[in-house]
């Protein structure tokens, strides 16, 4: 499929999620939630998002450090931009985005790069596994599942198979290259002996660098120190989601903040991983979707469908909206377009070429 098709895939599946959703509320009902909501709370929920995204700056910058030590000032536009294109385009083009630019402005290698940002995906998505199943062990979720399961047609054995193999299957897969480099570049090399001459030293330069992608991995303190740093990144972005509730007085629902705490954290970690699929820009209509019947369904309140649908496509909108336009600034600051980095970008990939 070339890149034109995917483009359309991604949008085309961005309408049908989000006509999905919206079929599904009573449009009026929605509207009045929307109007009556309280947006100050999107002040402090968007800081405390940026507050996130600082974390995972600081995460990217601990994962490239092997590579080349990058200070966080440097990093940060970069997160921002990544972030920016992945918003805008389908596909997960932003990771590409991303690489590219890094590789660009800190003369690192892109494929290198571009792993740190897939052990990032990884990293994130373990996480919020790792907090919906220590909440569910008091929490019951079936309901949640089972909505789930049939409003996106999907048996829920496999739903929860595809919400979570992948990523540990993805993590441990990494792990074990990072434990044995050595190994893995022997096999790499006895795969790519087939090739023609002229490809198999480009095609072992490319092994190389993702090698030396994973090293961060090759150690299980540095494991560790990954995923306790991946903690607040998730904390600070559920506080987001906390925030806004105030807006849709949930608070007025649960019958303790605690109770209240749990659901924020809960639908940030559903919504987030269900959502996570490289194909619609920025997750939106799939996002709607899953936050919505995760809110409405957990146990822990009533909560009116229309009212969570108007809570999570504002929450959603505070997600991808200050990034476009922050990504955006930077961008505008140092001359560049997005169309450009994604184009130049995709072809850098696609040819195999490597920064110095």
């Amino acid at each position: 499929m070339n890149g034109g098709k995917k483009l359309w895939v991604g949008f085309g599946l961005s309408a049908l999620f989000l006509a999905l959703f919206l079929f599904t509320l009573d449009l009026e009902h929605l509207l009045n939630a929307l109007a009556d909501a309280n947006y100050w709370y999107v002040i402090p929920g968007i800081a405390l998002y940026l507050v996130a995204v600082g974390f995972r700056t600081l995460r990217w910058q601990w994962l490239l450090r092997h590579i080349k030590p990058i200070p966080v000032a440097r990093l940060f536009p970069v997160v921002v931009v990544g972030y920016m294109a992945n918003n805008l385009l389908p596909m997960r083009l932003g990771e590409l985005v991303r690489s590219y630019y890094v590789g660009e402005r800190e003369q690192v290698s892109r494929t290198s790069a571009l792993v740190t940002i897939f052990i990032e995906r990884l990293l994130d998505a373990l996480t919020l596994l790792l907090f919906i199943c220590t909440i569910a062990i008091f929490v019951s979720l079936d309901t949640v599942i089972e909505v789930l399961a049939a409003e996106l047609s999907i048996p829920w054995p496999l739903l929860i198979a595809a919400g979570s193999l992948p990523f540990v299957i993805g993590f441990g897969g990494l792990m074990l290259i990072a434990f044995a480099p050595g190994s893995a570049r022997s096999l790499a090399r006895l795969l790519i002996r087939p090739l023609p001459a002229r490809f198999e030293e480009t095609a072992m330069h490319i092994v190389d660098m993702f090698l030396q992608g994973v090293e961060s991995l090759r150690k299980p303190t540095d494991i560790l120190v990954l995923f306790l740093m991946s903690l607040p990144i998730w904390i600070f972005e559920a506080g987001l989601f906390y925030m806004i509730g105030f807006s849709f007085g949930l608070h007025h629902l649960y019958d303790s903040q605690l109770e209240m705490i749990v659901a924020m954290v809960l639908v940030t970690a559903i919504a987030n991983i269900g959502s996570s699929i490289p194909a619609a820009p920025g997750g939106v209509g799939l996002f709607e979707i899953i936050g919505t019947y995760t809110l409405v369904w957990l146990p822990l309140a009533a909560v009116d469908k229309e009212v969570a649908g108007a809570y999570i496509a504002v929450v959603h909108a505070c997600l991808l909206i200050p990034m476009i336009g922050l990504g955006q600034v930077f961008l505008w600051a140092q001359h560049v377009s997005l169309r450009n980095l994604t184009r130049v970008g995709k072809q850098a990939v696609t040819e195999g070429e490597e920064a110095r």
